[in-house]
């Protein structure tokens, strides 16, 4: 099968449950005694991000396959930008309804969105390299087996990525900004809606995506304080930097 259409490969399941598997263990109770800072929050915190990450970053692979035109319509908008400014249509109009903050929100609402999709962006890689393993009838979801492949990605793919994941649970924790990025997300579906002959139904649906990803990341933040949040930030940085390098080292 043609590589670009890895999604179509019912062996790319595995892939998908593999890396699910492998975000459950390393945010396990045991692997985070490693960050003191984030074992000590509250289990059920940590246990919201995990789902927060099973969820929208790597639901499971039925789910993953229904979305993803809405994902590809999503990476449309993100990586055109402008394509959000031509629906919000008359600026200054848009300016006095949304506030000064609507540049800022727009910007902060991609970079969110962008985020995201950074953590598809290995894929195709993993799919390469884990189908001769597949083949072989290693079972990829197994700890070793699974991290060397994660060994063979490269160091400034991986650095980039956790940089990204980053940014989108930075973007996350803004409560006000948040809102105001909903609010004009929200402005630019029901424009699209109104407009069915400009605007398919995927991208429509690639804009909800977006909005799904927003609202969800709001609820993970929501009753969490300004110290609590820095942990959780560094956390993640931590955890997913260890999980790559470790991966380096066994693969040696």
């Amino acid at each position: 099968m043609d590589s670009n259409n890895y999604l179509e490969d019912e062996q790319f399941s595995l892939i998908i449950e593999a890396y699910r598997k492998s975000l459950i263990l390393r945010y396990s109770e045991e692997k985070i005694e490693n960050f003191p800072d984030l074992n000590a929050l509250d289990r059920g915190t940590i246990d919201k991000l995990i789902h927060y990450f099973l969820e929208l970053l790597y639901p499971p692979y039925e789910e993953r396959k229904h979305l993803d035109n809405a994902f590809q319509s999503l990476n449309n908008f993100v990586h055109s930008p402008t394509k959000l400014f031509g629906v919000i249509g008359n600026l200054p109009y848009a300016i006095m309804r949304f506030g000064k903050m609507l540049i800022q929100a727009l910007q902060a609402g991609i970079s969110a969105l962008r985020s995201y999709l950074a953590a598809h962006k290995f894929e195709r890689v993993l799919y390469i390299k884990a189908k001769p393993l597949i083949d072989q009838g290693l079972d990829i979801s197994e700890e070793k087996v699974f991290n060397s492949l994660i060994a063979q990605i490269p160091k400034k793919d991986a650095d980039e990525f956790r940089e990204q994941v980053i940014k989108l649970f930075e973007v996350l924790s803004k409560r006000e900004l948040l809102e105001k990025v909903q609010d004009v997300m929200q402005h630019v579906i029901e424009k699209m809606e109104s407009k069915p002959r400009l605007y398919s139904q995927q991208e429509v649906a690639g804009i909800k995506l977006g909005y799904g990803i927003i609202e969800k990341g709001k609820e993970l933040f929501m009753n969490l304080n300004e110290h609590e949040i820095r942990i959780i930030l560094r956390g993640i940085d931590f955890i997913e930097k260890e999980f790559y390098e470790s991966a380096i080292a066994e693969s040696k």
